[in-house]
């Protein structure tokens, strides 16, 4: 695909120091030939929703939009799907967060942001870009719809989630595993209701609940290693009851792909699921908060999307 204008949304808090100016410096400078220049509407915004709301009235410009382009973490890319899913309007990813795990899953390079941006921007100018379909998350929780595309956590792993976002100055994984470690000695198991594809409703006694559309979470983690995000499946990761002991060595035997063999360890393939969350109990998407402490008992519905976001794939992307 190739495309003339481009909106271009920066998260407030990423980028590693790659100044959002570089989206006005790169619009029309890249690379050459006969096409017209490419046109780069810059989005930036002191926080998420205002960040929202200003990539939202570029999408509905009369003059139209060939693709949205969004630099940050997972959160930042959930933002982008949330606006366009469904839409047609292709999304590109620009990895500049801690964790970028979706990323990952789409095989998308992780090297530095001016590179990434400028090697999307090339390829949309030049018509060199490919497009995927990929999966979807639709989600809805105390009546409110969202959309996420790697994962939503429950329990044991949006507490370290939780922790994890406050322990900005440790990088990737190893904010993660400091995070497990202060997370794991006040956590206790929990009991919740599962329906899978409008089954019978379970009684489910586990640590954590985890529905993933990509297979890694916490920067590379890779709990569900069959998870794909375009097979119009989503993976149910359960972790049944263990001991303190057993959390703290859960993610490093994932690491090394060992957690599997674990009995308290179950995976299922779903297109939907209904979890009734006990109260007081956090729900996380794609590393941000949906659910936080102190609120009541709730029911949660996850169902998969298939195929409804195009995805951009610069001719570079491994």
């Amino acid at each position: 695909m190739s495309a003339r204008r481009v909106v271009y949304a920066v998260n407030p808090s990423a980028g590693r120091g790659v100044p959002a100016e570089l989206g006005r410096r790169l619009a029309g400078g890249v690379g050459g030939g006969q096409l017209p220049d490419l046109e780069v509407v810059l989005v930036t915004a002191g926080s998420m929703p205002e960040l929202r709301s200003r990539v939202a009235a570029e999408l509905a410009h009369p003059g139209g939009v060939d693709a949205l382009v969004v630099m940050g973490g997972d959160g930042m890319v959930s933002l982008g799907a949330g606006l366009v899913a469904g839409t047609g309007v292709p999304l590109g990813i620009v990895p500049a967060g801690t964790g970028n795990d979706f990323a990952r899953s789409a095989g998308i390079r992780r090297d530095a942001p001016a590179v990434g941006i400028e090697r999307m921007l090339t390829a949309l100018r030049t018509g060199d870009a490919g497009v995927r379909e990929v999966d979807v998350v639709r989600l809805a929780l105390d009546g409110v719809e969202h959309v996420a595309l790697n994962s939503v956590n429950i329990g044991f792993d949006a507490v370290v989630n939780r922790r994890a976002n406050e322990l900005r100055r440790l990088p990737g994984t190893a904010r993660y595993i400091a995070a497990l470690l202060d997370s794991v000695r006040s956590f206790s198991p929990l009991e919740f209701g599962v329906t899978v594809d409008g089954g019978p409703t379970r009684a489910v006694a586990a640590e954590l609940l985890a529905i993933l559309n990509g297979s890694s979470i916490g920067g590379g983690i890779r709990v569900a290693p069959r998870a794909v995000i375009d097979d119009g499946a989503l993976d149910l990761f359960v972790v049944g009851r263990l001991s303190k002991l057993g959390l703290l060595t859960l993610f490093p035997l994932a690491m090394v792909g060992l957690h599997t063999r674990l009995p308290a360890v179950s995976f299922e393939r779903m297109r939907c699921i209904r979890v009734q969350v006990p109260a007081g109990v956090l729900v996380y998407a794609d590393g941000e908060e949906l659910r936080g402490p102190g609120r009541d008992a709730c029911t949660l519905d996850v169902r998969v999307d298939p195929g409804a976001l195009r995805l951009v794939q610069p001719q570079a992307s491994a």
